[in-house]
């Protein structure tokens, strides 16, 4: 390299690391801000993901980038200063993120893409969609946006097996960094290639289970209550069943039928929704209670056959019950109910 060229690369250098050190906490002022408008749109939008991060790229970092020839004016060039990455589950997942981004940001389509759509069709490697973006001009028009115009951000979206692939093959400090033999490489790939797969008999699955939900919400909604147990056919049920006459909770997470309490349900003898609702008929006063779905159906088992749940279904996944349950218990001649509350030192609150 000529003199005058090292003199340029130097000049390049220390212009970039000024301007660094001059714009470092606006950009991490910046990436914050996009974090949280893209975790707010997310859960507005009912999509679920697993993480949602921000980054500002390091000094060293970015100098180093700065130093490549390709780049003559970095400060316009390089645009991964601020870094958001998001992980979703599927591939469905990440299709309806990026259509938030692409409804909420303005993206540079230019500097966009889909790594699979540039991949070769005889190779496999990470996936990930990338976006170079900018925020909105009806954000830019909020006061406390301003100061972001012109800032640009980079945003990668993949599933959680795009970026564990991602993240073995990146890393330098790792066994499988650097040129491997023929061999290894070929299995490394392979391996590649099986997580793809993964990820796609994932989406499949999710689809056949928002399908089976749907059908099991459609035969529920005709009144066709034969139906075998299990989480979601219980769900459905439920929210028809109480749903509207009265307010009625859920459990933790917002789940109706937790797997516990389906496998309570079977090994109690409910072999079907009907079997259910037939006992629930004898039972309509617990409709009038302020109860969860899940108290609910355990009331059902225990003021049935009280000796039967404590004795054949009951396995100390709940410690606590409130007074007013036990009173709704022994009104309905669960008389042996008080010593098994003993036997297994179950908590009553409230007494």
């Amino acid at each position: 390299m000529g003199k005058g060229r090292v003199i340029y690369m130097e000049q390049k250098i220390r212009a970039a690391e000024q301007w660094y050190d001059k714009n470092k906490a606006l950009y991490e002022r910046f990436s914050k801000e996009v974090e949280e408008i893209i975790t707010k749109l997310l859960k507005a939008e009912n999509i679920p993901y697993q993480s949602v991060s921000r980054r500002v790229k390091d000094k060293e970092s970015y100098l180093g980038k700065c130093g490549k020839e390709k780049y003559t004016n970095p400060t316009e060039q390089i645009m991964d200063v601020s870094g958001i990455r998001i992980i979703a589950y599927t591939n469905k997942d990440v299709e309806k993120i990026c259509g938030v981004l692409r409804d909420e940001f303005w993206i540079d389509e230019k500097n966009s893409g889909n790594k699979a759509d540039v991949l070769e069709t005889n190779k496999v490697g990470y996936l990930s969609v990338h976006y170079i973006l900018q925020l909105s001009e009806r954000r830019l028009g909020l006061a406390e946006c301003k100061k972001y115009r012109d800032l640009r951000c980079e945003v990668q979206v993949r599933t959680l097996l795009q970026h564990a692939w991602a993240e073995i093959e990146h890393d330098r400090n790792y066994k499988f960094s650097g040129v491997l033999p023929h061999e290894i490489r070929r299995r490394f790939y392979l391996v590649a290639g099986v997580l793809e797969m993964m990820d796609r008999e994932f989406d499949r699955l999710s689809g056949d289970i928002d399908e089976y939900v749907e059908r099991m919400e459609n035969e529920v909604s005709a009144g066709n209550y034969n139906l075998s147990i299990d989480s979601k056919s219980v769900e459905q049920y439920m929210l028809k069943r109480f749903g509207e006459p009265i307010r009625i909770g859920t459990g933790q997470g917002g789940t109706v039928a937790m797997e516990d309490l389906v496998e309570e349900l079977l090994r109690f003898g409910y072999e079907t929704i009907q079997d259910i609702e037939d006992d629930l008929g004898n039972y309509e006063d617990i409709l009038k209670s302020k109860r969860t779905y899940i108290g609910v159906l355990r009331d059902l088992m225990i003021m049935k056959d009280c000796v039967k749940y404590f004795r054949e279904v009951y396995s100390g996944n709940w410690q606590t019950v409130d007074e007013d349950s036990v009173r709704l218990w022994l009104e309905h001649g669960a008389d042996d109910v008080e010593r098994y509350l003993d036997d297994y030192e179950i908590y009553i609150c409230g007494k």
